[in-house]
């Protein structure tokens, strides 16, 4: 009896080593250059599917701005909607914070230049396509916000930017702004303020709800000596000693693109109530790795912080918990600074 156990318990664990490896197909790791379509709403595959551009701009001046795009689809759970929103942080040495959404019905769509906006009386938009056209991307809150992409460095996508994830799941990703100058401006009621800097942008679609897919996520970006780099590591639930995703790295003359085999935890610190990774360390799959170390949180955001207390209490059960937002600075092993975004279901 105790061998039979011993056996069954072997035949199991060969079966998840197999599920493990057969979950994940990822995109090959060279760099293909993208088509405006990519930048474009990809069409829906799935009851969850969701889409997400996101920015974010440091300026000379000491202040970050984060943006975020996209559209969701709850499977009923909700209205389908699209959202807008943004995180200014030490502006006049204070941080801001303005979560939008409204109804997908109310989404503008229109060509020559591309323009998305999210409402026809809201001024939330981005136009052009990096690449293609001038980009830039307008938010108007209690600050109105424009910043324009000058001469981005050419985009690009991992092999064909996509990764599947078991039988009907999948992950677009796309690298459209790996790093840019920017220039621009900020208002408000008292005066404008002309602004500069440099901003990055990638964009990601799933067809599925992410705290079904991945477990945690993972992002950095920032200049280096002679360049600059970036990466966005994806831990999947269903596999979880693998990470799929992407880093690249630019030495002023060559984009080199590694794709990530493992992220590591080496050690957590509680913060705000949880305890988070503070030392990751990433495999590639070409044998080489890097280490982050964060240490400095300048904001945690909550993606459910903009819904009525009514809605987050039949939400946050549906979603496995709520998806907490952690962005500040990290410190690499080879000694360059560099910003983080990590996500986390508390």
């Amino acid at each position: 009896m105790k061998q039979s156990l011993i056996v069954i318990l072997c035949l199991f664990l060969f079966h998840q080593a197999l599920f493990a490896q057969d979950y994940i197909e990822k995109a090959h790791p060279e760099i293909t250059e993208l088509t405006q379509d990519d930048f474009r709403i990809h069409k829906k595959q799935g009851a969850y599917y969701n889409e997400q551009w996101a920015y974010h701009v440091i300026l000379n001046n000491g202040a970050q701005i984060y943006v975020t795009y996209a559209v969701h689809h709850f499977a009923g759970l909700r209205n389908s909607s699209s959202s807008g929103r943004l995180s200014l942080l030490n502006w006049k040495g204070e941080n801001y914070s303005s979560p939008r959404e409204y109804d997908l019905n109310n989404l503008i769509l229109q060509e020559n230049p591309y323009k998305m906006k999210l409402h026809p009386e809201r001024d939330i938009w981005i136009e052009g396509i990096p690449g293609f056209s001038e980009h830039h991307f307008h938010f108007k809150g209690k600050y109105e916000i424009h910043i324009n992409f000058d001469q981005p460095y050419p985009g690009f996508k991992p092999g064909n930017g996509v990764f599947k994830l078991g039988d009907e799941d999948e992950l677009g990703m796309f690298v459209h702004i790996p790093f840019s100058r920017v220039s621009g401006y900020i208002a408000d009621d008292q005066d404008t303020v002309k602004v500069s800097g440099i901003g990055f942008m990638d964009h990601i679609y799933q067809t599925n709800l992410a705290t079904r897919l991945f477990e945690s996520s993972y992002k950095f970006n920032g200049r280096t000596e002679n360049g600059f780099s970036g990466g966005y590591f994806m831990v999947p639930k269903h596999s979880p000693n693998n990470a799929i995703g992407y880093a690249y790295f630019y030495d002023g003359e060559t984009l080199t693109l590694k794709n990530p085999e493992k992220v590591t935890v080496n050690k957590r610190k509680e913060v705000s109530g949880t305890k988070i990774p503070v030392d990751i360390t990433v495999n590639y799959e070409d044998g080489s790795s890097d280490t982050f170390y964060f240490s400095e949180v300048e904001e945690i955001v909550a993606m459910l912080d903009e819904l009525s207390a009514f809605k987050k209490l039949i939400i946050k059960p549906f979603l496995g918990g709520e998806v907490l937002f952690y962005r500040g600075r990290a410190q690499t092993n080879t000694k360059e600074e560099v910003y983080f975004n990590l996500s986390l279901v508390d």
